[in-house]
């Protein structure tokens, strides 16, 4: 039998991603992933380097591009993680060393492998390889 706390709980769950989904539709800002070309900027500038791509969606504001950021990634991979419109995302998919723009979720790979490689350089920004 089900708990009281359990209902509570899968509610709480079900309403959030509602909420979720109507604020995605309605153009609000959602959890994204942007994942950059490691190029050859040096370590100590690549913060700097992410914020200039994204103020470059924000109307050129580095204040209001520093306030979006929510997490940098410059060691396993280079990138960052910000609250971004649709809108910014398919700008950002445009800008020159963005390889993908992924929402915050979990992604499966069943029985493949996801690439970047030689993809990106053919103007393919993610190849999810499936059941190969």
């Amino acid at each position: 039998m089900v708990s009281c706390s359990h209902l509570v709980v899968m509610l709480a769950v079900v309403v959030s991603v509602a909420v979720l989904a109507e604020a995605e539709s309605q153009g609000e800002a959602t959890v994204h992933i942007v994942h950059m070309e490691k190029g050859d900027t040096p370590l100590d500038e690549v913060e700097d380097k992410h914020i200039e791509v994204l103020a470059s969606v924000c109307g050129g504001s580095h204040e209001k591009a520093k306030e979006l950021v929510l997490y940098q990634y410059k060691h396993g991979m280079r990138g960052f993680s910000a609250k971004l419109t649709p809108e910014q995302v398919t700008e950002l998919l445009t800008k020159p060393g963005v390889i993908a723009v992924n929402k915050q979720g979990v992604s499966h790979l069943h029985g493949g492998a996801v690439t970047t490689g030689g993809a990106a350089s053919a103007g393919v920004n993610c190849v999810k390889y499936t059941n190969v």
